[in-house]
């Protein structure tokens, strides 16, 4: 190795062939990784490394990194400079090198893509202060990573802003209800934004009282609108009634405007329910009470993914149109007609 750091990337740039590159860019680091580098020798070699990749072409780079990933005496300058490359190479070291430091890590949580974002968050035994930092921004996919990595330490914070954005992204709440870590208190949050099945789960695993979660999704429920908000809808529904205009295709409009109150108060009264009946019908069990509801409001059969989808987008169902969810909203649209249906919403909001 050079002794003087400057003739040595000198020699280096006169180096023109990319084969002849490649080859003394792999040199190199074979190099590296076959002793310990003294302290005068490691810092030429970090900037060698460097040099190198900055001139390399992609294979070789990613040869490099995963050499230098697996390396405990790598040159920490070039351990952090392929940490924050093109996501290929940053993958290898994020995963492998024991060489990055907190410090290193949470530079790269502040600084580096999303997809470097969740690569990280995928790392084994993330400490809190790294955690913490990748949790900030919100990102849903970061989140998810961080939820599905069981070695990553997650504070009260973190939780508090996955349970947030939660709300919205089912594949989120159930990375979150798959950990073991969570307190009795954020389980029980956590289980209101559940399918029925996962709540049954969670009540098991962390000897939930289910009462007390129901109690807190009808609370949710009915306490979710505005009282301004709901007198405005309540009017704008009786007006509709009086003028003969109320119809499915006027809850259908309200809903695809994104005037959910308007929505339930039109529901209610087409299927002879009160608005809290049906909102508590809702947060208990979703697709049943979506189905039955387009049902009793004699609404085309057809209107129904659309309202599942709205009301999933909005946190108000925790099931997507798949699987469990498709076979129970089919069930009903094949046992059920429009006075049944009424009669078993009614029931199913008894709790209001």
């Amino acid at each position: 190795m050079a002794a003087n750091p400057a003739q040595a990337l000198h020699l280096l740039a006169a180096v023109r062939d990319p084969a002849k590159r490649q080859q003394l860019a792999l040199g190199v680091t074979e190099m590296c990784v076959a002793h310990p580098l003294s302290p005068g020798a490691e810092p030429i070699a970090g900037d060698l490394l460097i040099t190198l990749t900055s001139k390399s072409d992609l294979d070789t780079k990613i040869a490099m990194a995963q050499k230098l990933a697996d390396c405990e005496w790598a040159p920490h300058s070039a351990i952090k400079h392929l940490a924050f490359d093109q996501i290929e190479i940053s993958a290898i070291i994020i995963e492998k090198s024991d060489l990055l430091t907190q410090k290193d890590m949470i530079e790269l949580a502040e600084t580096g893509s999303i997809e470097h974002r969740r690569h990280l968050a995928m790392r084994a035994n993330l400490c809190l202060p790294v955690t913490d930092q990748l949790a900030k921004p919100g990102e849903p996919i970061v989140l998810r990573a961080l939820a599905n990595n069981d070695t990553a330490e997650i504070s009260e914070n973190t939780l508090e802003v996955c349970l947030h954005v939660a709300r919205e992204h089912p594949k989120l709440r159930e990375a979150l209800a798959r950990r073991h870590d969570l307190s009795t208190d954020y389980a029980t949050q956590l289980c209101i934004m559940m399918p029925d099945n996962w709540r049954e789960e969670l009540y098991r695993r962390f000897g939930l009282d289910k009462g007390k979660v129901e109690s807190l999704a009808v609370e949710a429920a009915l306490g979710a609108t505005p009282e301004d908000v709901d007198k405005a809808a309540a009017r704008e529904v009786q007006d509709a009634r009086d003028a003969g205009e109320l119809s499915g295709r006027f809850a259908m409009d309200a809903l695809k405007a994104g005037k959910e109150a308007v929505f339930d108060h039109a529901i209610a009264a087409l299927c002879s329910i009160k608005a809290s009946q049906w909102r508590v019908a809702l947060a208990m069990s979703g697709v049943r009470a979506a189905a039955m509801a387009c049902q009793a409001a004699q609404l085309e059969r057809t209107a129904y993914p659309i309202i599942h989808k709205t009301l999933q987008r909005s946190g108000r169902i925790h099931q997507a149109l798949e699987g469990d969810a498709m076979a129970a909203a089919a069930n009903v649209f094949r046992m059920y007609g429009p006075e049944k249906a009424a009669k078993v919403l009614r029931q199913m909001g008894t709790r209001a």
